[in-house]
């Protein structure tokens, strides 16, 4: 529905269109900016379910996704958006795709019964990120080992959970590349990255064993993830060894930026800022002057930083 609020409600997720700023929430809410978040218009969307995630690969065409698995598309830099993939129809492609595989195949006869037992339970499962590496290549994530693939921009999806070593159908909450590589971040400290000759997602566990919200690329080996009572760890190979970083708070770390003088960004749950200046090794505390619970971050300009949160939208300088 339209709203004058509509950049006062809780907004999950933002990204940047080339030099637009686009935000995603709950009940279908997206904004977009076109002044470096001085003012914001509401976008025109088809669904009124919570919207949790967006990517733009080009400044025109992007993704969102979120609850009822709906997975909404825009080629006019956010300003409207069409519904491409639903719960429903995810789970009729991936029962479809199983059963063509054959009886003989034990793992995808496994994958197959679990994906009727969530069609029995009369559940959609919601997608929790989407990744796309150009206008046709991307991924959408979610839970219970959840991810589809596009090669067509959106027009037809591939299940791969045959495709990840996650034996125990954990949560996928995140997913991001840089480089070539592609990493997934979620529950009990995983993270797996996109072996490019197996293509298959294979583990890269953590010395952690809490869920894990988010990842951020620092470089194409370089790159941080993170998620509940303050927990950073970062690595310097892709993912094959990972080291903890120490934070000023333990409030959960919920996204991260990087801003083009390098500068890393990190926010959290209970409206408090990280910033690091030697490629995420190193944090320390920034107080915003007007804090919020934080769900989204997004690098702006002139060290500014576009702030997605639990009162809508935000900017904040960081020094």
């Amino acid at each position: 529905m339209r709203s004058r609020l509509a950049a006062r409600s809780p907004l999950l997720a933002v990204t940047d269109a080339g030099r637009r700023f686009v935000a995603v929430g709950i009940r279908g809410q997206a904004v977009l900016s076109d002044d470096g978040g001085r003012t914001w218009a509401q976008a025109t969307v088809p669904v009124s379910s919570d919207l949790v995630a967006v990517s733009f690969p080009t400044e025109k065409t992007g993704w969102a996704v979120g609850h009822g698995g709906v997975v909404l598309k825009s080629t006019d830099g956010g300003a409207t958006w069409v519904k491409q993939f639903d719960g429903r129809h995810a789970s009729e492609v991936a029962v479809g795709y199983f059963e063509k595989r054959g009886a003989d195949d034990a793992a995808a006869q496994q994958l197959l019964a679990d994906e009727k037992s969530l069609v029995d339970a009369g559940g959609t499962q919601p997608f929790l990120d989407v990744y796309f590496i150009n206008e046709q290549t991307g991924f959408v994530v979610g839970t219970f080992n959840r991810i589809f693939r596009t090669d067509d921009g959106g027009t037809t999806w591939v299940p791969w959970m045959d495709r990840t070593d996650n034996p125990k159908g954990l949560h996928f909450n995140a997913i991001a590349g840089s480089g070539g590589n592609i990493y997934l971040a979620g529950e009990q400290g995983m993270v797996w990255r996109l072996g490019p000759d197996s293509k298959r997602f294979v583990a890269l566990p953590t010395p952690y064993s809490g869920t894990l919200f988010g990842l951020l690329p620092i470089s194409p080996t370089t790159l941080l993830t993170f998620g509940m009572r303050g927990s950073v760890f970062r690595s310097e190979d892709a993912g094959g060894a990972w080291k903890r970083v120490e934070m000023a708070s333990l409030a959960g770390v919920t996204s991260g930026a990087v801003l083009p003088d390098g500068m890393v960004v990190l926010v959290t749950q209970a409206g408090t800022m990280e910033v690091s200046r030697d490629q995420g090794r190193k944090f320390t505390p920034v107080k915003p002057a007007q804090p919020m619970s934080y769900f989204g971050v997004s690098a702006g300009a002139n060290g500014q930083v576009m702030l997605a949160g639990a009162e809508g939208m935000r900017v904040e300088t960081v020094r």
